[in-house]
């Protein structure tokens, strides 16, 4: 019988997740390059550069200037969320239960999927030498400047990446709509947006640069006073799942009284910084009121 409401169990919530994934989605799926996997290493390509050189007639050595293809590579790490499930709870749990617990066990494992991400823009922009560039010093509110700052100065590098993202708090995003520039921007993110339908409502696409706004906790604020946050090219950024386990496995514990069920899911990812200066780092001020620009 417990083998029974296992499956039942199982079944149940993994087409509540599937639901679950058309409307609500990890932030930042599909922000980022993906990566080459071999075993447990993710590799990335690093495109570099390479010139022509004039011919000048004579039998001569080429001049080669080295490769202009290289990788940059990490391990992934795994993570894992787990609770017990006593079977006198599966046997009367009704609907709105169920729901929860799917609810419950996909965020553990998005939220992680989002912070891998979040935690390499960190470690890449704290690297001496990385070439990622800081806006601001903290103490100024979040301005249309800063950003077209940041979207030019990705621009410059030549790259024909059209993928840019910018992940920012909720009352920045409030701040930047008092600019006309930002109101009459096209409000919804773009149709064929790599992310969920529940995060392409809170996008806002402004030349070209796809802003996206995230929960305060994901948001890291070295003083208190201010706060991180992030402009990167997609290609300036890597990663990678190797796997990722939304449905959770629902196994009896016999050995444990009532025979409880232990609910587990969980992820290997890996994220890593590629080319610093196409990835740009705010430092605002963490407002938490709103003021119109003179």
């Amino acid at each position: 019988m417990s083998q029974n409401i296992a499956a039942w169990f199982t079944e149940k919530i993994a087409d509540k997740i599937t639901v679950l994934a058309q409307s609500k989605g990890g932030y930042l799926d599909n922000t980022m390059m993906r990566g080459d996997v071999v075993a447990n290493t993710v590799k990335f390509p690093t495109i570099g550069r390479t010139n022509v050189y004039r011919l000048t007639g004579a039998i001569e050595r080429v001049p080669a200037a080295g490769p202009g293809l290289s990788t940059v590579q990490m391990n992934f790490t795994d993570y894992e969320a787990s609770d017990f499930w006593r079977t006198q709870d599966a046997y009367k749990a009704g609907p709105n239960e169920q729901n929860a617990l799917a609810e419950i066990i996909v965020k553990a494992v998005r939220r992680q999927r989002d912070q891998i991400k979040l935690d390499a823009l960190a470690t890449f922009a704290a690297l001496g030498g990385s070439g990622v560039t800081t806006i601001g010093d903290g103490t100024a509110r979040i301005d249309i400047l800063h950003t077209e700052q940041a979207r030019a100065e990705i621009a410059a590098t030549g790259s024909d990446d059209d993928e840019v993202y910018c992940a920012i708090p909720e009352l920045w995003m409030s701040q930047l709509c008092f600019y006309k520039e930002f109101a009459d921007a096209q409000w919804v993110g773009l149709a064929n947006a790599p992310f969920s339908q529940s995060q392409r409502i809170r996008s806002k696409t402004v030349r070209s640069v796809t802003y996206m706004t995230l929960p305060d906790e994901c948001f890291v604020s070295p003083s208190g006073t201010d706060w991180y946050a992030y402009m990167w090219a997609k290609n300036a950024m890597g990663a990678e799942d190797a796997w990722n386990q939304e449905t959770p496995d629902i196994t009896p514990q016999p050995l444990l009284q009532g025979t409880p069920y232990l609910v587990k899911a969980g992820l290997g990812g890996a994220a890593i910084g590629i080319e610093g200066v196409r990835v740009k780092r705010f430092k605002m001020l963490k407002n938490t009121t709103l003021v119109r620009p003179a």
